[in-house]
């Protein structure tokens, strides 16, 4: 009778080592599986704003029709810098602004030569900043996401080189 209360209080403890040893598995996973997913959402945050500049340009890829520049106008600079791509439609230019005011990115559709203020744009998301830089048909985008995290994409326009697919 001893032996079996032995043999039984064994099992039992060989069974809450093994239950144990489970939810510190399972607990080690969650953490580890949490922690993956924060690290790819903030991958994804910071490089969101670049990620969509680079494929509006990509779209809008026309000999001539992008631009970088102040808001008012590519050729002034005027404290707000912004990426202008040109489109004619029905006889009329417009042009698609896309550009860093307070606090926020906006994208703006109007006639060219129609003069608006930044805040008339859509916001597009929260940031820090946007900047754009061109250099012949190279245009460098960097962007400082809402928690301060820098992203740089570069962008060749093909229809400048003559390059198209």
């Amino acid at each position: 009778m001893q032996q079996h209360n032995i043999e039984s209080a064994f099992v039992l403890i060989l069974f809450a080592v093994f239950a144990m040893t489970v939810v510190a598995v399972l607990a080690l996973g969650a953490n580890s599986y949490q922690k993956l997913v924060e690290r790819d959402n903030e991958g994804y945050n910071k490089r969101i704003v670049t990620s969509y500049v680079a494929a509006k340009i990509r779209n809008n890829d026309v000999r001539g029709n992008i631009a970088v520049g102040g808001f008012a106008s590519a050729g002034e600079e005027d404290g707000i810098d912004t990426l202008h791509m040109y489109r004619e439609a029905g006889g009329e230019k417009y042009d698609t602004r896309i550009y860093y005011y307070n606090g926020y990115i906006y994208e703006l559709f109007t006639l060219t030569d129609l003069d608006f203020d930044p805040e008339a744009g859509n916001v597009v998301m929260e940031a820090q900043g946007l900047s754009f830089e061109r250099n012949g048909d190279v245009i460098q985008i960097t962007s400082v996401d809402k928690e301060g995290r820098p992203s740089t994409a570069t962008v060749a326009l093909r229809s400048e080189s003559g390059v198209m697919p």
